[in-house]
């Protein structure tokens, strides 16, 4: 079953690959053939339903997992790059220099960083690193809603610009659940939520 929800989010990555929302990886940008055919025709071979993807069997599971980016679609040469780095939860978001401030309202070019080191969600970093970006615009990142990403392959150096914010409180928490379930735009797992309280 711990493999049923990788399967989910490639399956969802894929068909952003393949589907995009109103925005598609063209299919000159992959690197193997096969990949290219099954983006002009949308139709998968055997054992590879998707561009860049392959089915494999895990713990006895058929699952659909996918290549690194790096593997699959032509990047750039490996490049000297400054600039700010947010790390959100399922977001990641570069906006090169001259930007001070990097989310998802800053204007310009949408970034995915990949190959970063682990940071805390919710902060912001100063880069300076070697890294390839993809060639062709499409969706990249999480669900697609990035316009590029950039491959990490060296850091020069890092630094903490803004700190992540703390985590919420349990009160907060309680908040944020009883407000989502009464929109009903969320359905709270109230055992897991009170399981220090028992």
């Amino acid at each position: 079953m711990r493999y049923g929800s990788l399967a989910i989010a490639v399956l969802g990555w894929a068909s952003v690959a393949r589907a995009g929302f109103n925005d598609t990886i063209p299919p000159e940008a992959y690197i193997n053939p096969i990949d290219q055919q099954i983006a002009r025709t949308g139709k998968g071979v055997p054992g590879r339903p998707y561009p860049c993807s392959y089915e494999e069997v895990v713990d006895g599971t058929k699952v659909i997992a996918s290549s690194p980016i790096d593997r699959c679609v032509k990047m750039s040469p490996e490049q000297h790059w400054r600039g700010v780095w947010r790390n959100d939860f399922e977001g990641s978001r570069f906006c090169p220099e001259p930007a001070t401030t990097c989310d998802h309202k800053t204007p310009g070019e949408r970034i995915w960083l990949s190959g970063t080191p682990g940071q805390p969600q919710g902060g912001l970093y100063q880069m300076d690193f070697m890294g390839r970006r993809t060639m062709y615009k499409g969706p990249y990142g999480h669900m697609g809603g990035s316009d590029q990403e950039l491959v990490v392959d060296r850091v020069i150096s890092m630094k903490e610009v803004e700190a992540p914010p703390p985590p919420p409180t349990k009160a907060e928490m309680i908040k944020y659940f009883k407000e989502c379930e009464a929109a009903k735009t969320c359905i709270p797992n109230w055992d897991e939520i009170n399981k220090d309280e028992k």
